[in-house]
């Protein structure tokens, strides 16, 4: 080995590529761990219990831990400098982390792929033409996850030999073959997997538009085949020679990224509460700098009205008296109005409805002329939506 290494071309030394295997590590897991964990919560509040494709998610997620905490143990010992900068262990070193990176890895994956088909097979459980697809690709994914554990573990017999060079061992795997020759099958069963939907979603009676929705949730998983595509693009062309450390940087952050992102996606389509969750508390907060809109009252009883700022004014708890003379933000408080809550607002401001509130009194639009205005004794006075005014003596009548 010290003869390869000195045959190697003279290398900036100083070059460092850690913090990008840092980044693609830590990165991308927290956010699946973030997807698992928000997917049981999407189960418990929706008070149901677990599946199949949830134990199995859950699996790949530990999995992924292993994949996570093997690249932290990985990098500080060779991986993202070049060979020439470590100590005479860092083949050994880097042997070991690669053999239980491919382990790691493939756990993932599998049980990705397995939690995937579950989860058609729980949605589409109506449906017995989906049945016999999901078990080829469950078997072709065993199949797969079996084949690339044995030739991992077979790559040297005895398996220590990958690692430990001191002892006697038979290796006759090309590791770069080898890692070309799993990405293939890989790749297309994701394209299979992200495919597989399709045709039963466009049977759903669903409006197109929700339709488009479902199956955009699904291929959002696309970015995993291209995750896979750009790892076999790593290895296809990883340099071969005797800086190992170096050369394995791109495909050992695409195969990280790739991991992770396969958890999410297979999360994703499960996450709907978290999402009518956030926007139901979006609109429940109300910008200040939003422009409010005149009222339109006088439609039908059954409908909303729209808050105005007059009507937003006279908003407070019901049967809160203001009795602020200096506030800026009610200019009406200085009388003493007694107002309502925007939603008795909406009950009460209807067609052949006259409500007092206190000293004030609210009146449709709709039945609002001037001939109207002089039988008002005192309060506040509705032209229209952007005319508000407070009337404080009792209007003169005719002839007195």
């Amino acid at each position: 080995m010290e003869s390869s290494l000195s045959s190697l071309p003279p290398v900036d030394l100083s070059e460092n590529r850690q913090p990008n295997l840092y980044a693609s590590s830590t990165i991308p897991f927290s956010l699946a761990t973030i997807c698992v964990v928000l997917r049981f919560w999407c189960r418990w509040v929706k008070r149901t219990r677990l599946w199949y494709d949830d134990w199995l998610v859950l699996v790949a997620c530990v999995c992924s831990a292993g994949l996570t905490a093997n690249m932290l143990w990985w990098i500080p010992r060779g991986l993202g400098r070049h060979v020439q900068t470590f100590g005479p262990n860092v083949v050994e070193y880097f042997s070991i982390g690669l053999f239980t990176a491919e382990l790691t890895y493939t756990g993932v994956i599998v049980f990705v792929k397995f939690s995937i088909l579950a989860f058609y097979w729980r949605i589409f459980a109506e449906s017995t033409s989906i049945k016999l697809p999901i078990a080829v690709m469950a078997s072709a994914a065993f199949m797969w996850g079996v084949a690339v554990f044995l030739l991992t573990v077979l790559q040297c017999i005895p398996t220590r030999g990958f690692w430990d060079k001191t002892i006697e061992s038979s290796c006759n795997v090309d590791s770069q073959k080898f890692l070309f020759a799993i990405s293939i099958p890989n790749i297309l069963i994701d394209v299979i997997l992200l495919a597989m939907p399709t045709p039963y979603v466009l049977k759903l009676n669903l409006r197109s538009g929700q339709k488009r929705a479902i199956l955009s949730i699904f291929f959002l998983g696309g970015f995993v085949c291209i995750a896979s595509i750009m790892r076999l693009v790593a290895v296809v062309t990883e340099k071969t020679d005797a800086d190992v450390t170096w050369n394995l940087i791109n495909q050992a952050i695409w195969a990280v990224v790739e991991a992770n992102f396969a958890i999410i996606s297979a999360c994703l389509p499960t996450l709907r509460p978290v999402w009518l969750a956030i926007r139901g508390a979006r609109h429940r907060v109300e910008p200040s700098n939003a422009p409010k809109q005149p009222p339109t009252i006088g439609g039908s009883s059954q409908k909303r009205t729209p808050a105005s700022w007059a009507t937003l004014i006279l908003k407070s708890a019901a049967n809160a008296t203001v009795v602020d003379n200096d506030s800026d933000s009610q200019p009406f408080a200085e009388r003493g109005v007694q107002s309502v809550s925007h939603d008795d607002l909406g009950d009460r401001l209807v067609p052949g409805s006259q409500k007092t509130m206190g000293t004030a009194e609210a009146i449709p639009l709709s039945e609002m002329d001037d001939r109207q205005v002089p039988q008002r004794q005192e309060g506040i006075i509705i032209k229209n939506g952007w005319d508000v005014q407070y009337s404080l003596s009792p209007p003169k009548r005719d002839g007195a």
